[in-house]
């Protein structure tokens, strides 16, 4: 039978739980958020919200199920979106529960460096 756990996105667990700042502005440089354990069979269902603090809309690169960081944009790789997030809009819903395989990592990276925050948390299935 599966057990399943909650926990902090992998790189704001490490933080002691604060929110993750995206600072990078580039594809190959993306910020990773959440990296899955590496033992199988564990799935992570993620949920992942995002704030603009900044004073002006921002897009933000959202890219997930990687093995490696790429070169291009997030609409460029089988699994990416970009999202526009309002200035001064609250706390937006950016995964409702994707699911994302052992071994695999999620990141971002936004048009504006240092505007969007990222928290939330991973329900580990294994």
């Amino acid at each position: 039978m599966a057990a399943l756990t909650k926990h902090l996105l992998s790189e704001i667990d490490a933080m002691s739980g604060r929110r993750f700042i995206i600072t990078s502005n580039t594809a190959s440089g993306a910020n990773v958020f959440h990296v899955t354990r590496e033992a199988y069979p564990s799935i992570d269902e993620m949920w992942v919200y995002a704030h603009n603090f900044g004073a002006s809309d921002v897009q933000v690169s959202f890219m997930w199920g990687m093995t490696s960081m790429p070169t291009t944009s997030a609409t460029d790789i089988a699994h990416g979106v970009d999202i526009t997030i309002p200035f001064k809009s609250g706390r937006a819903l950016i995964f409702d529960g994707v699911l994302m395989p052992h071994s695999l990592s999620a990141a971002a990276y936004a048009d504006v460096s240092s505007s969007i925050s990222i928290d939330g948390f991973v329900n580990r299935i294994t």
